[in-house]
């Protein structure tokens, strides 16, 4: 093995293998270790298995609102083997398309546990590796509530790779994780109760979307309790019970706790101390992703960053470019469009606040006619008449329609222009642009 390289990643989830190749694609000398599966969080525990869950779901959630208006016959059941199979097969094919493309690209793939011993140097097994630039992709890791018998709760990692669906589900969490694993899981049959301490859920979007999409949770038959903090988990008669006070306890095949992540900074070893954390505990970064250990860069989950696939995967490549190439600053994250995959999914580009939007309306869609629980449709620009900044969305294909938004902002329009562009009748981006 190679002893020397001009830079050196450890992780290889989407920031580490965009960090790679694009660096590698300069003509440097490139080292990537991996201790698990290429790919990361996003391909093996989050996006990648939880978007192929919710196809699924999703022509469930639109085939029982038409049955129970009898329209369509009994609503198919989900065979999950065969389901399982599917993901099983799509995230190998990934993961080996990455191996492919870390080769072709000339990057030693190292698949061993790393450390940090000195700076500009890393040790696998004894062996010291070193380089001038170590960059740390080392994502993160679902965490659980401090109660007792929270090691009983699965977390959102175990939930991707459930082999059989429950009877009755608790979900501790209403983040956009918590509420997409409630809204997947009813549509595939399960009764779903979920459990946050904030007053609403969905509370990484602006107010009237979340309600909106809280709205729509409930009419899909999720019992949603806020303002509550669950005090323990413990075995039932018969599976799991998760304690709200005292008086209130839901009896439960499963718990699932939705409460948050943190870095992995486990390849740090020694060094921690020497490498300043933000209040969330993720590691600080200035706008060349490099952290107060000089030669030392971060990118991904593990970074002061939005946790999101496309962020890491931008932020890799921008390194990349600011070591290597030509200087690139970072994407500015009022950009970012964001989704959460309920059914129908909620998105949002600009990060509008209550007292941003200037323009808003809810409204039924024309398939609330056929749907016995058909849910409502939500659109919002914020900004002003002069410049729009933001624009928020509930609705069937919200998820795709926002990317194109994102786009649309970066140019600020005003709102007499985008009236000027006509959409798709009868839809509710139509209505948005009119």
């Amino acid at each position: 093995m190679d002893t020397d390289y001009d830079a050196i990643v450890i992780g290889g989830g989407s920031a580490g293998l965009s960090f790679a190749r694009h660096a590698a694609g300069h003509g440097r000398k490139i080292a990537l270790i991996e201790r698990d599966k290429l790919g990361g969080t996003c391909v093996n525990r989050g996006c990648v298995p939880k978007k192929m869950l919710w196809t699924v779901a999703d022509s469930l959630h639109r085939g029982t609102g038409l049955t129970r208006a009898g329209l369509l016959g009994p609503t198919p059941q989900v065979d999950m083997p065969r389901l399982c199979a599917a993901r099983a097969a799509k995230l190998e094919d990934i993961r080996q398309s990455y191996r492919d493309k870390l080769h072709e690209a000339g990057v030693t793939l190292i698949e061993e546990t790393a450390e940090l011993t000195a700076p500009g140097e890393v040790t696998i097994q004894g062996q010291r590796l070193r380089a001038p630039r170590i960059v740390l992709a080392t994502g993160g890791h679902p965490i659980k509530p401090d109660m007792p018998g929270a090691e009983l709760a699965c977390d959102s990692d175990e939930v991707l790779n459930w082999t059989e669906l429950p009877r009755a589900m608790a979900i501790i969490g209403g983040g956009y994780i918590g509420c997409e694993m409630a809204a997947i899981h009813a549509a595939m049959g399960v009764r779903v109760t979920l459990v946050t301490d904030t007053e609403r859920v969905l509370t990484e979007f602006s107010e009237k979307a979340a309600l909106v999409g809280q709205a729509n949770m409930q009419a899909q038959g999720i019992r949603i309790v806020t303002s509550c903090t669950p005090e323990a988990v413990r075995r039932g008669d018969d599976g799991l019970e998760l304690v709200l006070d005292a008086d209130s306890v839901l009896s439960v095949d499963k718990v699932v706790a939705a409460t948050g992540r943190a870095p992995n900074l486990e390849a740090l070893g020694d060094l921690k101390a020497r490498v300043a954390l933000t209040e969330k505990g993720v590691i600080r970064i200035d706008e060349r992703f490099e952290t107060s250990l000089p030669g030392l860069h971060a990118v991904g989950d593990c970074a002061d960053r939005l946790p999101l696939t496309p962020v890491a995967s931008s932020d890799g490549e921008t390194l990349a470019l600011q070591l290597f190439g030509d200087y690139r600053s970072p994407v500015d994250l009022r950009h970012v469009a964001t989704s959460a995959y309920v059914l129908p999914p909620v998105a949002e580009v600009g990060q509008p606040s209550k007292e941003d939007i200037f323009e808003e309306n809810t409204l039924s869609p024309l398939s609330a006619a056929l749907r016995s629980d058909a849910a409502q449709d939500y659109w919002g620009l914020g900004g002003s008449e002069a410049a729009v900044t933001s624009v928020s969305l509930v609705a069937e294909g919200a998820h795709e329609a926002i990317g194109w938004a994102a786009q649309m902002l970066l140019h600020r329009p005003d709102r007499a222009t985008i009236r000027r562009a006509l959409g798709v009748h009868p839809s509710t981006s139509e209505e948005a642009m009119g």
